[in-house]
């Protein structure tokens, strides 16, 4: 904290010799950090209040987690936290870490409810979650629900007097806005920690299915997994979850789940306990420059496909398309959209806001429930033992433009080995009939009696099988 405040200090200092010059750093005082020895900069009124909304949890796994990594054991059974720390070489390890050490944060959402958001990895394999409140005061807690594809779950315990931290709006985040990370690290409960935004949108990290993270380098270790990213009022904007750890501590560069984001799955599993996520029905590709300058547009997504029988045909969709925004969210690029579409459940009306030919549309879609990605090959015919089928990738759609499923994994030990089907190829065809898609595949099963044919891609091969 020293450093912040001589920062600020030294920059009203400079600033103030020139009066006509637009100041480069915001100097003024947020509300709640002013301190009774005057106006030195603190953060220690607004974590006062503040803290208390940040809980430590540990969990009991149903597998019982093995306790000999010195880097992710828990200082509750020292009375040196120190000793948690090893100086011997590590083992390599994947540098994208999350906390698997049992112990971790949530942050109280609803003090009436007793409702506590934390981390899906966190809770995920446990039998027993132990809540531990600023005070001291120690609950069983309850899963309401968890979304492995966004690592958010929602806990609750009964008990009185209760703080809750109010959600900010992470939209309005700015790369450079002051952060304060929350969270239980080696088990030191409620250690806050300082930084800035690094980055905002992170995506490709290979975490979640859906990632739109903020990067701060406030210090985030182990532990922290589930804590609070505030910002200087004191509102929740994100919710950590990972670090960038190349020998297995933090390096500056941490990981939160938006505060939108959390809000909207959380309400889901408040009210189901899981998240249905509606299925649109469409594929698409980054705009070309040549494009956007074109359109005069500077964000958007360019509609590559449009899938038969989907929402997004029956609202009309072409291919050809710039999707520009979804219910008032701007779309910038495929990965965006994604996140978005992923917050929206089954029966959910979207208004697509698009580009045909250069003229604006708003065009309505009724978000349905998305179809089996996969299908065991038993279900077409019982010698296809050991093949599991899915959609096509989005690079089998652009080679195989009349439809098709992919197999994607097929058993040497069992008949689909024998016939003659190999993991990557795309049956097109079955008892002559076309294929287009994984429910095509299951109402020609339901049909086929003794025999089946196949036609699949293997490259550019054309096979025919036959089971007999």
């Amino acid at each position: 904290m020293r450093l912040v405040s001589k920062t600020v200090l030294l920059t009203t200092m400079a600033l103030s010799q020139y009066a006509e010059a637009r100041p480069l750093v915001d100097t003024t005082i947020p509300p709640g950090f002013g301190s009774s020895r005057g106006d030195i900069p603190t953060l220690a009124p607004m974590l006062a209040q503040v803290i208390p909304g940040v809980v430590s949890i540990s969990v009991i796994d149903a597998k019982d987690r093995n306790a000999t990594n010195e880097q992710e054991k828990s200082s509750a059974g020292s009375s040196n936290p120190m000793d948690d720390f090893s100086f011997r070489p590590s083992p390599p390890r994947d540098p994208l870490l999350k906390n698997s050490s049992g112990l971790g944060a949530g942050v109280i959402i609803d003090h009436q409810q007793g409702y506590i958001i934390t981390n899906h990895h966190l809770i995920s394999e446990s039998k027993e979650i132990n809540v531990t409140l600023d005070d001291g005061r120690n609950f069983s807690a309850n899963l309401i629900g968890s979304d492995q594809e966004t690592d958010i779950a929602l806990l609750q315990i009964n008990a009185p007097r209760l703080t809750a931290i109010s959600m900010g709006n992470s939209k309005e985040l700015r790369v450079g806005d002051f952060v304060i990370a929350i969270g239980n690290p080696f088990g030191l409960g409620n250690t806050a920690t300082s930084g800035i935004v690094s980055a905002l949108g992170r995506s490709n990290l290979g975490l979640e299915r859906f990632e739109e993270f903020i990067q701060t380098d406030a210090s985030i270790n182990v532990g922290n997994s589930g804590g609070a990213l505030i910002n200087l009022k004191g509102e929740l904007v994100g919710i950590n979850t990972a670090i960038l750890a190349p020998n297995g501590g933090s390096v500056g560069i941490g990981f939160a789940i938006p505060v939108n984001m959390v809000r909207e799955i959380t309400t889901h599993l408040a009210q189901h306990g899981a998240v249905e996520r509606g299925y649109l029905g469409i594929t698409t590709k980054q705009l070309s420059s040549n494009l956007a300058r074109t359109l005069r547009i500077d964000q958007g997504v360019l509609v590559d496909n449009v899938e038969t029988n989907s929402p997004a045909e029956w609202a009309r969709v072409q291919k050809g398309d710039v999707l520009i925004a979804i219910n008032g969210h701007d779309i910038e690029d495929p990965t965006q959209l994604e996140n978005i579409l992923g917050l929206f459940p089954t029966g959910k009306q979207l208004k697509l806001s698009i580009l045909r030919s250069g003229h604006p549309r708003h065009l309505f879609a009724t978000l349905t429930k998305p179809e089996n990605l996969q299908l065991s090959g038993e279900e077409i015919n019982k010698n296809m033992s050991g093949v599991i089928l899915s959609t096509l990738s989005p690079e089998q759609k652009n080679r195989y433009l009349s439809g098709g499923i992919s197999v994607d994994s097929v058993d040497p030990k069992k008949s689909g080995w024998v016939l003659g089907l190999r993991p990557d190829d795309v049956i097109f065809s079955i008892n002559r009939q076309p294929v287009r898609r994984l429910r095509d595949a299951q109402k020609a099963g339901a049909l086929s009696k003794k025999m089946v044919i196949l036609r699949a891609y293997r490259g550019d091969k054309i096979l025919e099988m036959i089971i007999k």
